[in-house]
């Protein structure tokens, strides 16, 4: 991880690299080649991806103890995506099908219209999505519990003192007895975290919609 660390903005730069080759990938190999269940590798890719970006993010913090212009991007990138990216990508997947339709002289995908929602029909959805993502996480725990067992830590944990104990250290041995699962957990659960405030916070604060500005 040092190599990685002495030279983080290559390996951020490649990052991004990675995530648009991956993305673009994922959408040709989907519809080009019409070979679904190999799209998938590319898109697993994509959040490994995302994964390593944040990894990255978070050891450098580790290493200098100071939060950096670099963190400030990578937490840019993460709430992008988090905020904008299931749109964009949504925009790019029917331009692609579009674009591999008229290519392959192929009658026009009907595609469904997609229609904005804002206020608290926005807010539910928000939310119908955060509860299948943190579904997730924890159906992954459940696989890492499975797979490495707890640790003998975990016995030992102390409300005030977790995240210090969880976060403060390079390597950590809560909450299993394998050192990337832990990792992976830790940067996991810090995206979650913002994850969880961005999709409730329209709850509270719901999104409104534009007024179109009138011409004089």
């Amino acid at each position: 991880m040092d190599f990685v660390l002495e030279h983080k903005w290559v390996f951020l730069i490649l990052a991004e690299t990675v995530f648009w080759i991956s993305t673009l990938s994922f959408l040709v190999v989907r519809y080009w080649f019409n070979l679904k269940k190999l799209s998938t590798a590319f898109f697993i890719l994509f959040l490994i991806n995302d994964l390593w970006i944040a990894a990255m993010g978070y050891f450098d913090y580790l290493r200098t103890g100071e939060f950096s212009s670099y963190q400030i991007i990578i937490l840019v990138v993460i709430a992008y995506a988090f905020l904008y990216g299931k749109s964009d990508f949504q925009k790019i997947d029917r331009f692609i099908q579009r674009k591999v339709a008229k290519m392959r002289e192929l009658p026009e995908p009907d595609l469904p219209a997609s229609t904005p929602l804002y206020g608290m029909q926005h807010a539910k959805q928000e939310r119908r999505n955060l509860y299948k993502r943190i579904c997730l996480f924890i159906t992954i725990q459940c696989v890492f519990w499975l797979l490495f067992g707890l640790s003998d830590a975990v016995s030992t944990i102390q409300p005030d003192t977790l995240f210090k104990d969880w976060y403060d250290t390079t390597d950590t041995d809560l909450f299993y007895k394998n050192d990337v699962a832990n990792n992976v957990t830790r940067i996991w659960a810090l995206i979650l975290a913002i994850d969880i405030v961005v999709s409730l916070s329209y709850t509270i604060v719901p999104k409104k919609e534009k007024q179109a500005t009138r011409v004089a």
